[in-house]
């Protein structure tokens, strides 16, 4: 299709700015999640709870609230350090903390700890720092809850991501929109690189319909990860393959 104009001007831009490193792109096309969470805002998606599965300081569900201010939040989050934060969100904003991983059912799981929390996950073998935390599922907390749909989910989990699935199957059939940090490498050995994990979605009636925040590797520069987001087989965001 032809160049328009202000695809003409972007161009040139960009071509005049390359040398400084920089580069011009639409507000509508940025990668970042706030710009996912806006699109999805945009079509009018309307979560009934939102559900934060390794919430960390609860940062990332703050920056969906601007976007979904009505909605209820579920925050899941295994690590004590975090849970004074947490703690102010749930007394200043309502958002109900889950002081627990969430997982295929019901227990106790080994939980590495890493120096800056943010890399923090379910155990490897191998991990040396690590502590015994709970686990829950989603489906259970939601029910106990009785949280209303329909459903956010969104995922945070280092390569534990099957196991939160299978935890939230129920909740699952009532979800709209599922994002989850995926990967381009394998982080532990049942972990489902990015293309796999579209795959096994797609085998299960959700198709990925928008991405934020690549992440390159720094020591050579290749995708180290992205957020995917989902929806269901039949939303209306696939009835049509045209691309107007």
């Amino acid at each position: 299709m032809p160049e328009t104009f202000a695809q003409r001007l972007q161009r040139t831009a960009n071509r005049l700015l390359h040398p400084l490193g920089l580069h011009l792109i639409r507000a509508r096309q940025s990668f970042g999640m706030g710009e996912l969470l806006a699109r999805a805002a945009a079509r009018r998606f309307s979560p009934g709870t939102i559900i934060d599965v390794g919430a960390s300081d609860g940062v990332w569900s703050l920056g969906a609230r601007r976007h979904f201010p009505d909605a209820r939040f579920l925050l899941f989050e295994a690590l004590d350090e975090q849970r004074t934060a947490l703690d102010k969100l749930h007394r200043t904003l309502g958002f109900e903390i889950v002081n627990a991983v969430a997982g295929a059912s019901p227990g106790t799981t080994r939980f590495s700890v890493d120096p800056d929390l943010d890399g923090s996950g379910v155990a490897r073998p191998d991990d040396p720092a690590t502590r015994e935390v709970p686990v829950e599922t989603v489906d259970d907390i939601i029910a106990r809850r009785a949280l209303p749909g329909p459903y956010l989910l969104k995922l945070d989990t280092h390569g534990y991501e099957l196991p939160v699935l299978a935890g939230a199957a129920k909740t699952l059939a009532h979800t709209h929109l599922l994002i989850i940090e995926s990967y381009n490498f394998k982080l532990t050995e049942n972990c489902l690189r990015f293309h796999e994990l579209c795959a096994w979605l797609e085998t299960r009636g959700f198709r990925c319909c928008d991405l934020a925040d690549p992440m390159h590797r720094p020591s050579d520069g290749v995708l180290w990860q992205l957020d995917l987001a989902f929806a269901p087989h039949d939303s209306p965001l696939f009835a049509t393959d045209s691309y107007r």
